[in-house]
Order: structure tokens, then sequence, then C-alpha cells
């Protein structure tokens, strides 16, 4: 019976855990059209602006999930292991990691004049 009840609370804190990701990485951020050339930072993501587009990029680092630091000279570096990362790319030019940064949706909206970004990735790699 104690089996039973701790599989019922292990299924019910995974469903809970499940929807909260789901609810955290559908969040959507909009920012004005005036977004500054280069690397800007807003937690869980920054963008990188050039004379172009507007791309966003997950600050995760990809070798063992912690935040990368701000940029220098163009890099992002991973303040865990040191990972060096390209704030243009999000390829990374330094090891231990060897996946990019996950790119994340970015879109200009017309109606409202913002870069909007989601949370969610735009293509899901494995």
């Amino acid at each position: 019976m104690a089996g039973l009840g701790t599989a019922f609370l292990a299924l019910m804190w995974w469903r809970l855990s499940q929807f909260q990701e789901r609810e955290e990485n559908q969040l959507e951020f909009r920012h004005n059209a005036n977004i500054p050339l280069g690397v800007s930072y807003f937690g869980k993501y920054y963008l990188y602006r050039d004379e172009k587009t507007v791309h966003a990029f997950s600050t995760t680092c990809t070798h063992a999930g912690c935040r990368i630091g701000k940029a220098n000279a163009g890099f992002l570096q991973c303040s865990c292991h040191g990972s060096e990362f390209d704030a243009k790319t999000g390829k990374p030019v330094k090891g231990p990691a060897i996946k990019p940064l996950q790119e994340l949706d970015c879109y200009f909206d017309k109606l409202s004049g913002q870069w909007v970004v989601k949370l969610h990735p735009i293509k899901n790699e494995s």
C-alpha cells in the first residue's frame, strides 16, 4: 500500500513538473524595435542584432546546463567549464561544449512594432 502511495505521489510530482516546464517554455517576451547592435541579455536568453535582423539564443550552456556569461569581443563564455560560443551564431568555438546554443523563435511583429521572442526552440536538435 505504501508503494502504491509513493508511486502515486511520484506520478503527480512528475505531471506537475512537466506542466510547469511546458508553461515556462511557452513564455513570450516583447522588445521595442530599437534593440542595440550586438548582444543584449535578458536572463534565460540573449538577443544578437546585426544590421539586418535579430536572433535569439538560450543562455543555457549545451555542455552542463550552466548560464553563459556576457559577450567579450563577440564571444560568450560559460563560467562553469570555459566553453566559448560565437554570439552571432551560438556555435561553440572552444570546448568542452560541442553543440551550439539553442536558437529561439524570434520575429518582428509589424502590428505592434516589437520583436517577439518565444522561449521554445525553433528547431529540435538531437
